[in-house]
């Protein structure tokens, strides 16, 4: 049902005039949604968790990056997700969260500030990874604002946690939605798309760079 809904979304937004850098950002949201949560429901065991909550339930910059809110609220694993996907969630956590919440307390860095360091680490390994993914249909200003828009998602993730703890309110709401839809837009206008998904190169994806 979840899929049928934001598909729906997702070709309502189609309908809306493409060159518009907010109807891209959240075609790509809504996209990787489908794309993975199609997958998932033909090739998941019984027993794996949902990839996805619903996307139009995300009550915080945590609901849009579910990974840095369970390293925020010590969970004790960052399984389980209600929003965004768990995909990422074993490597971010073994090969940057961990290390860095675990390993900086040991030559005298605060947990506070050692679980901050270790949600930026995961973040920028985030960055780095969809960064390399996405080298070969992009140009180096879109890759640089792919970049920036993990990081900067990281450090709001940071700030809100620090402010709000795990406490709702509809003003986190609606801040978090305001935020990231500018962030978001604002990456989005850069990856020279100007006709919406459909005239993205994909079949380049397998090339080699070409610079």
């Amino acid at each position: 049902m979840q899929l049928g809904i934001h598909t729906a979304i997702f070709a309502f937004l189609q309908t809306l005039p493409q060159n518009l850098p907010t109807v891209l950002a959240f075609e790509v949201l809504l996209a990787i949604y489908i794309i993975w949560t199609s997958l998932q429901l033909l090739l998941r065991y019984k027993s794996s968790p949902a990839l996805f909550g619903p996307l139009y339930l995300i009550d915080s910059f945590t609901g849009f990056c579910k990974l840095a809110q369970e390293a925020l609220w010590f969970r004790t694993n960052f399984l389980g997700s209600e929003t965004w996907h768990n995909a990422f969630a074993s490597p971010c956590t073994s090969l940057a969260y961990a290390p860095l919440r675990y390993g900086l307390p040991k030559y005298g860095i605060p947990v506070v500030v050692a679980r901050s360091l270790g949600v930026l680490g995961a973040f920028g390994l985030m960055a780095i990874f969809h960064i390399y993914a996405l080298y070969p249909i992009l140009n180096r200003e879109a890759l640089m604002r792919v970049g920036v828009f993990f990081m900067l998602n990281g450090v709001a993730t940071v700030s809100e946690a620090a402010i709000w703890g795990h406490k709702r309110h509809w003003l986190k709401a609606a801040m978090a939605w305001l935020c990231e839809t500018i962030l978001a837009s604002w990456a989005a206008s850069g990856l020279n798309i100007p006709n919406g998904l459909s005239r993205i190169p994909w079949r380049k994806l397998c090339d080699p760079p070409s610079y």
